[in-house]
């Protein structure tokens, strides 16, 4: 199996952010590239094309740079920036450090669907490669199979004949999806009292924010409207997809009895 080009770049963050990492890119003996090999699975192999590869990755996020003060070049070595430091050691959903955010988001969700969690992949990915535009496409086509994963659940809830018009409302191809998800609002938020504090704690800013995606990023970001997104902007919107897709999978496990 071959390593992924983002659990070996947080491969490579995990070596540089030790105190006594071997940083050297060496010559001949590639001293880092033994190190990293090192942080992965046995089974996983890397070839030192995709190593490179990853090296100038992190360099192009600006996360990592070379240190040429040796005379030698094979002394030479890899260090994080600032940047590159926040992300090998935050412990949160920090998309810079793009195979630990793909891993934490698995672990805190087991439930993920292969779906949700292939979109949210390329949307990772496309940060990663600074397609900030393609990125906020990918989170909005997440959030919107989040979303029908969700409103399923929640259809199984629902008393039968709450149930049945809300499903022939999801059924209806005519239908765009931010209708559908302003019926499912409307319909959750009359049941609101029955749901747990923890989950209706802040309801109305979570669905604020999947509605943003949908409607903003999956809808507008989608067509020609020359809209921009910056890094800042691709950078908050993965992070708020991750606390908001744990809501609802959450509330998709209420609706379900677990």
């Amino acid at each position: 199996m071959t390593a992924d080009l983002a659990m070996l770049q947080t491969a490579i963050l995990t070596v540089l952010s030790r105190p006594n990492a071997n940083r050297r890119l060496g010559r001949g003996q590639h001293y880092l590239f033994e190190e990293v090999l090192k942080e992965l699975p046995s089974e996983q192999r890397v070839a030192k094309g995709d190593f490179m590869e990853a090296v100038w990755l992190l360099i192009s996020q600006g996360l990592a740079f070379i240190d040429f003060s040796q005379s030698a070049p094979e002394n030479w070595e890899l260090k994080l920036t600032r940047a590159g430091q926040q992300a090998a050691f935050d412990q949160g959903f920090n998309p810079d450090n793009a195979g630990q955010y793909l891993k934490k988001l698995q672990e805190t969700i087991p439930e993920l669907s292969p779906l949700v969690l292939r979109y949210t992949y390329e949307a990772v990915r496309s940060y990663v490669h600074r397609c900030y535009l393609a990125s906020a496409v990918m989170l909005g086509v997440a959030s919107e199979a989040a979303f029908f994963d969700l409103a399923e659940a929640f259809a199984g809830w629902l008393p039968e004949n709450e149930s049945s018009k809300f499903r022939k409302i999801l059924d209806d191809p005519r239908k765009h999806y931010i209708s559908k998800f302003e019926a499912f609002r409307k319909r959750i938020q009359s049941h609101k009292p029955e749901l747990p504090h923890r989950l209706a704690d802040n309801m109305a800013l979570m669905m604020d924010s999947v509605l943003d995606l949908l409607r903003i990023y999956r809808n507008d970001a989608a067509h020609p409207t020359g809209k921009e997104i910056d890094r800042d902007d691709a950078y908050g919107n993965l992070q708020m997809f991750a606390r908001y897709l744990k809501r609802m999978y959450d509330l998709k496990a209420f609706f379900e009895g677990r």
